[in-house]
């Protein structure tokens, strides 16, 4: 979030400095008004350019081993132009090396899921896939495992085979 401040601050620099030298060099006749015109339209033009560009920027940040399973595309009333041309600002993101198998349960599969949203900390949730049900469920930090190492899981999501998290993870072959 502060690096999007700074950039947005030394982008009404930057433009206010290319009006200035323009000025100069029209020998001093733009109006007054240009200088401080060209400051805040070169801020709202590194803002919209930090929006649009979270989503690909995050996406290089990702660790191998990590795919895109869900993105969220914006629009908003106060913001027109993204009706035209959303952006992405949520996604998840599953681990798929790091997909785990219990000898005692085959068809169970635990995968880290990531949650990513603009301007929120990533969330980290551990997710158990039913890859013969299509069923998963997303489990919480005080999980219980029976005796024979499954999990107890209080409550399934049935999200069936051809979900893009379920089919990615249960394809792999482990």
């Amino acid at each position: 979030m502060y690096v999007d401040i700074i950039t947005i601050v030394a982008a009404g620099f930057a433009a206010a400095g290319v009006a200035l030298i323009l000025n100069r060099l029209s020998g001093r006749r733009l109006p007054r008004w240009v200088v401080p015109a060209f400051a805040g339209t070169g801020m709202i033009v590194m803002s919209l350019t930090n929006e649009y560009r979270w989503y690909p920027r995050t996406l290089t940040l990702l660790p191998a081993g990590f795919e895109v399973i869900s993105t969220a595309d914006y629009s908003a009333p106060f913001s027109p132009w993204t009706y035209v041309i959303p952006y992405v600002n949520r996604f998840a993101a599953v681990d798929v090396a790091g997909v785990q198998r219990n000898a005692n349960a085959p068809d169970m599969r635990l995968a880290n899921v990531v949650f990513f949203q603009r301007w929120q900390p990533m969330q980290l949730r551990s997710a158990l896939f039913d890859c013969a049900q299509g069923r998963t469920a997303l489990l919480q930090d005080n999980a219980m495992f029976n005796e024979d190492g499954t999990v107890r899981v209080p409550r399934w999501d049935q999200t069936g085979l051809d979900d893009p998290a379920t089919a990615l993870v249960c394809a792999g072959p482990i």
